[in-house]
């Protein structure tokens, strides 16, 4: 997840610098209509990646809070008669 933001973060950089640095600018009015779609669906695709990392992020704060909260690790319900054992050999003690 932290690759995910980090590798974001690196793109609206690269893409700032871009358009600050005046490529963007003034030659905006010289793109043709298949590169400015392009820019378009660009844009798009960033807007669900932030969107996509934000989700992330909440759940990893919800599921820390639930770890946190949590305490200690609670018993597994016992099996009813005839109930096969679904652990193997190696994790029975």
């Amino acid at each position: 997840m932290l690759w995910e933001f980090a590798l974001l973060l690196l793109l609206v950089a690269w893409l700032g610098r871009w358009v600050l640095s005046g490529t963007g600018g003034q030659g905006a009015a010289r793109l043709d209509p298949a590169h400015t779609a392009e820019l378009a669906r660009l844009r798009e695709e960033v807007d669900q990646l932030t969107a996509q990392v934000l989700r992330l992020q909440e759940e990893q704060s919800f599921t820390m809070r639930l770890l946190a909260e949590g305490g200690g690790a609670r018993e597994a319900p016992a099996l009813d008669a005839g109930e096969p054992d679904p652990t193997t050999h190696l994790e029975k003690p």
